[in-house]
């Protein structure tokens, strides 16, 4: 497997994972279960996670604090523009079903603003959350934890 078949595969997981949870937002059809939506951002997070791990081994432990970085930011891209085009025919699924305004719900109850809830969290919070998993995870895995120079960090 080439290694941007490799950022794919897991960019592909991570997607999935945060569409699965948008899902299940859409479905239960209150605003008071956003946090479905943080569940796939956290899933998101670990998928990126794993991939920097993975990756990383993957390279026989030899890839340097950049490289790996660069490899979980790289899932984070891939996977968000997965996820934004994942939601967005989940979200034209359900406009066809329900439409975007349901009209057993009025609008004081807060339904109107869900496509800006969810693209947000697809797109901004992913970003956040991937960009973060992606640093963290390439410091935790790297074994020599020396600089540039070669000297100990300690």
């Amino acid at each position: 497997m080439t290694l941007k078949a490799f950022y794919w595969k897991y960019s592909l997981w991570a997607a999935i994972l945060n569409t699965a949870s948008i899902v299940v937002y859409l479905l239960s059809r209150r605003y008071e279960n956003a946090w479905w939506l943080y569940i796939g951002n956290l899933l998101f997070c670990a998928v990126v996670l794993m991939g920097v791990f993975r990756g990383y081994h993957r390279v026989h432990d030899t890839a340097s604090l950049r490289s790996s970085t660069m490899m979980g930011i790289k899932i984070t891209i891939y996977g968000i523009l997965l996820a934004s085009l994942f939601c967005g025919i989940v979200l034209l699924i359900n406009s066809m079903v329900t439409g975007l305004n349901d009209a057993s719900n009025p609008p004081q109850s807060g339904r109107g603003d869900v496509l800006f809830t969810i693209l947000s969290n697809t797109i901004g919070v992913n970003a956040v959350l991937g960009a973060l998993a992606a640093v963290i995870g390439s410091t935790a895995v790297k074994k020599d934890q020396k600089t540039e120079q070669g000297k100990t960090m300690y």
